[in-house]
């Protein structure tokens, strides 16, 4: 059972109409309102409840909650079923999250995924952030549309994409210049963990290394800004 508190993340989820649930609501005010209306055109069932049992459910709550047991509540979707929805010669951007831990980087890096209409995110399904109600916060609701794969093993993901014409870089600060490169219209682009970067397994897996030029006095951008930057490039030279 997952539960979204944030009124962004559960406006998204009914507007993308995947998956059922249902509300429960403790509160009142206009953007639950808008919320119950939403809810009645998708058929989910809204429950009242006192603001202590809502409360413990989720502590960080606004007075309305959304409980679902869909997994396409945050986009979840299958490496294979995405590779076969390919077309032959279709470009795709695939940004792989190596174990980034922090919920809010997480869900900043799924909201610049959705606004840079990046096709797939694919992030390990141990030692993560976890998909939680502050990563969907975080995603101000992005997490609802964008196409998401968690997995036991993120090498064998990126030897997948290779066999389907894809070329992956690592970001890394000591990689060929970002502005400089030359990025396929198959790109995977390799994000690593806040404190360790990206691994040395999947570094050795990539087709290459990407950084980003710096020329302030800190060293390294936190990932979800970097991530935000590569996605960027990709786009701006591939528009959706």
């Amino acid at each position: 059972m997952r539960r979204l508190s944030g009124f962004h993340a559960i406006e998204e989820f009914l507007r993308s109409g995947k998956g059922g649930g249902r509300i429960l609501v403790a509160g009142s005010g206009p953007r639950i309102k808008e919320i119950l209306v939403l809810a009645a055109r998708n058929g989910l069932p809204v429950r009242k409840v006192s603001k202590a049992e809502l409360d413990r459910m989720a502590p960080d709550n606004r007075g309305i909650v959304l409980e679902t047991d869909s997994t396409e509540a945050m986009g979840e979707v299958d490496i294979d079923a995405f590779l076969e929805g390919l077309e032959e010669g279709q470009g795709a951007l695939v940004l792989i999250l190596d174990h980034v831990e922090d919920p809010q980087n997480f869900g900043a890096l799924i909201r610049s995924a959705d606004v840079f209409a990046c096709d797939l995110v694919v992030a390990p399904n141990r030692r993560a952030a976890p998909l939680s109600d502050t990563t969907a916060k975080a995603s101000a609701g992005a997490l609802a549309h964008v196409p998401l794969a968690l997995v036991p093993n993120l090498a064998e993901v990126l030897r997948r994409l290779a066999k389907a014409g894809f070329w992956s870089y690592a970001a890394d600060m000591g990689g060929q210049a970002l502005g400089k490169a030359e990025l396929p219209a198959r790109c995977a682009i390799v994000l690593g963990n806040e404190g360790a970067g990206v691994s040395r397994l999947l570094r050795d897996e990539c087709d290459g290394a990407l950084s980003i030029p710096m020329g302030g006095h800190v060293d390294s951008l936190n990932v979800s800004a970097a991530g935000a930057i590569f996605l960027y490039e990709y786009r701006r030279r591939f528009p959706a």
